[in-house]
């Protein structure tokens, strides 16, 4: 994961998923690469059957928790300093989100899920995966103590961890051979 091997993995990326681009993040199944992180999502929902939205309040519901998760990774991804993927940041940038924009969010999120397991109540949908994802690989990874002051947040990460068919992907080798974001992907001025 470190800056090295970049330029091999977004090449891999291309290549695998079929684009002329790098299209990461990238989704494997059953050793197939779906490009496209809402496109993605919407097969993860298809395939799985978590939610697809037939109710329009419903679908309003799974595409506005996902237009969170995305604000979110947009301001994770600003504060990654990976010039190779043409994002380069600033120590004094990371700092001011980190302390501004980033606990907004994890509040915004903290109120939406209250006291019920799932961001949709009982039962896990394509948000919570969406949700889960930028709180894990974004932040969690690079901060294990990001959630300290959110305590529904950190329960509910445990609690989709814990599902069955996702705990056997987080153990796959799939899912342990894929690039994470990590400390070394941060600035250091």
């Amino acid at each position: 994961n470190s800056g090295e091997d970049i330029p091999a993995f977004l090449s891999s990326c291309a290549a695998k998923g079929g684009n002329s681009t790098n299209n990461v993040p990238m989704l494997e199944v059953d050793g197939k690469f779906y490009p496209q992180s809402q496109a993605a999502l919407r097969f993860i929902a298809r395939k799985f059957n978590l939610g697809k939205g037939e109710d329009p309040d419903e679908a309003y519901r799974l595409d506005k928790l996902i237009a969170d998760a995305e604000d979110l990774r947009d301001i994770g991804y600003k504060c990654l300093h990976l010039p190779a993927f043409g994002m380069p940041t600033t120590k004094a940038t990371l700092d001011s989100l980190m302390k501004n924009k980033v606990p907004k969010h994890l509040a915004n999120f903290e109120r939406q899920l209250g006291t019920a397991d799932f961001f949709g109540g009982s039962k896990p949908d394509i948000s919570d995966a969406s949700i889960y994802n930028v709180l894990v690989d974004f932040f969690v990874a690079i901060y294990p103590d990001v959630l300290a002051e959110y305590p529904a947040l950190k329960k509910f990460c445990d609690r989709f961890a814990a599902i069955p068919s996702v705990k056997a992907y987080l153990e796959s080798e799939s899912s342990k051979s894929r690039f994470r974001f990590n400390p070394a992907c941060l600035p250091t001025e």
